[in-house]
């Protein structure tokens, strides 16, 4: 089991360690260039130049995969831009969940604590531009973090190890990708945090498992962040001062124990929808094994002794 999980985690870690060394090569040149472009910066010309140096590692990485992988790649991660259903699908799921974090938000203003920001601006042409490039940018970053997590890393893992495995796996690494200058920050000190991003994790892969289709995973997440977005363009709410909000809210709504409460009611939801399909795809996988255990036992295929190249 563990060399299974050594031999599986290895291209990873590799990958992991090709970034790391780019990454300190490249990260005193940027911030000379100006802090806007600092590689660990949470947007801006920095965050885009370091999701650029990821998609160029996970093309290094699939290119040593096998041919089954790379066509499952291409199909899972660009092939759904001819699909019919492409545009219908992710704009249900993006106004599904930018409705849910919008009706949380009305329910947080109704409860008094936050308030309406009567100095938000008004609406104009140039708010309008603003707001749809602003769009732009959430698709482009919903695509990009969808296909390095769902599209990548989930369908990698799910080769070596069972659905729950690779959703945890997947998961972990999404949350700690989110604070790469003290990731261990994430399940220390800021840990609500790191359990919010967690659970966003596990929801989203949860999400790619019932439907297979990344775009309703683009969806989904950039509903999510399209409304944060929006919020930064015309600024509507005021939270009240960290001391008088209650234990279960925060103005990051990530950190929110009641956030952390919808993500698991969520999470528990999509489970009990894909039960059926985990243990379809489980019972698969047993089939597999056996199926090669049987085949490796046969009479004549015996294995081989590597010290002197005979066969036991």
């Amino acid at each position: 089991m563990i060399k299974k999980f050594i031999k599986a985690i290895g291209p990873i870690l590799l990958s992991a360690l090709s970034i790391t060394i780019t990454f300190l090569l490249l990260q005193p040149l940027a911030l000379k260039l100006g802090p806007s472009f600092n590689l660990l910066s949470n947007r801006g010309i920095g965050k885009v130049a370091f999701i650029t140096l990821v998609i160029l590692q996970i093309i290094l990485f699939i290119l040593t995969q096998t041919k089954e992988f790379l066509r499952n790649f291409f199909k899972i991660n660009f092939h759904f831009f001819i699909e019919k259903n492409f545009v219908k699908s992710f704009f249900k799921y993006f106004f599904v969940f930018a409705t849910l974090h919008t009706i949380l938000l009305f329910i947080i203003y109704l409860s008094g604590y936050a308030l309406y920001n009567p100095n938000w601006g008004h609406l104009a042409l140039s708010l309008i531009l603003k707001i749809l490039f602003g769009f732009f940018v959430v698709f482009l970053l919903a695509w990009t973090e969808e296909l390095i997590f769902r599209g990548t890393l989930f369908i990698y893992f799910e080769q070596h190890f069972s659905v729950f495995t690779s959703l945890f796996l997947t998961s972990t690494i999404f949350m700690f990708v989110h604070d790469l200058k003290n990731p261990l920050n994430l399940v220390t000190k800021n840990w609500k945090l790191g359990l919010g991003l967690f659970l966003l994790g596990a929801l989203l892969n949860l999400i790619f498992i019932n439907t297979r289709k990344l775009y309703n995973n683009m969806g989904a997440h950039a509903g999510l962040v399209f409304v944060k977005v929006l919020l930064r363009r015309a600024p509507l709410l005021i939270y009240l001062d960290v001391k008088n909000l209650p234990f279960w809210l925060n103005k990051d709504l990530r950190m929110s124990n009641l956030i952390h409460l919808l993500f698991l009611i969520l999470i528990i939801y999509y489970l009990i929808k894909n039960r059926k399909r985990i243990n379809h795809v489980h019972k698969q996988k047993q089939k597999i094994r056996t199926n090669s255990f049987e085949q490796q036992n046969e009479p004549g295929n015996y294995p081989l002794n590597f010290q002197d190249g005979k066969q036991l």
